[in-house]
């Protein structure tokens, strides 16, 4: 069983921040398509070429990629349903930064009570169709501490409930991973923040996707969209069906 699910909130696909983030990795999640990076060519010793991320999409993980014991229609319909049940979260602005193990991400700002709860009612939702990890599963993420592993055994991945952090990935772990980084990996740094301006970093997370990898080489693509009803307009319907 080599196909994959995986529940991600991504930007609206028509975004100046979605475009940019999808361009910077290279790939468009929601229409499966190659872009061109903007990278500068004297970056590109301190950033690997393809990305290992670019086949996940621009995108913050909500429930991580998992082998699923149901199709793809009753994990939709969950989603649907959890999704009626859920209003959209201000996220405020958000900041480049790197995070462990040294990738560029974007994340908020300022923390957000309201995230972390829709993120466990996704991940408890989830957790009856998602297939257990095996020993070489456990053993590809490793290094885990203690509560990362009993997390990982019983959800399925070691970064979820307390150990969650919402971010928004820009890339693979850069060369230089120290706290001092390098000329280069700073000016890379740097680069990235100047694609963003102010403005378009102030989101709302108002809208989830059910997306799929169909094989292991395989790019992860939107099979569904639902958008989070806000205080001023009611839910939109969804707009991909199964």
């Amino acid at each position: 069983m080599t196909e994959r699910f995986s529940v991600y909130y991504t930007p609206d696909p028509k975004s100046p921040l979605y475009r940019i983030g999808s361009a910077i990795l290279g790939y468009c999640v929601h229409s499966g398509e190659s872009l061109k990076p903007p990278w500068p060519s004297d970056l590109t010793t301190v950033v690997s070429r393809p990305l290992k991320a670019a086949i996940y999409g621009f995108h913050a993980t909500m429930v991580a990629p998992f082998r699923s014991l149901a199709p793809a229609e009753r994990l939709a319909r969950d989603l649907e349903s959890l999704a009626k049940k859920a209003e959209a979260i201000e996220l405020g602005s958000l900041e480049v930064t790197l995070l462990e193990p040294g990738f560029p991400a974007l994340i908020p700002k300022t923390p957000n009570s309201a995230l972390h709860e829709l993120e466990a009612r996704l991940v408890e939702s989830f957790a009856p169709y998602i297939a257990p990890l095996t020993p070489d599963d456990l053993a590809r993420r490793e290094p885990l501490s203690e509560r990362q592993r009993i997390l990982a055994r019983k959800w399925g991945y070691p970064y979820v409930l307390d150990e969650f952090r919402f971010h928004l990935t820009l890339g693979d772990p850069l060369t230089d991973q120290t706290p001092n980084l390098s000329p280069k990996n700073r000016e890379c740094l740097e680069f990235l923040r100047s694609l963003f301006s102010e403005d378009i970093l102030t989101i709302s997370l108002d809208r989830l996707c059910l997306c799929q990898q169909s094989s292991k080489e395989a790019a992860f693509k939107v099979i569904f969209e639902t958008i989070l009803k806000t205080n001023n307009q009611k839910r939109g319907a969804g707009a991909e069906g199964m």
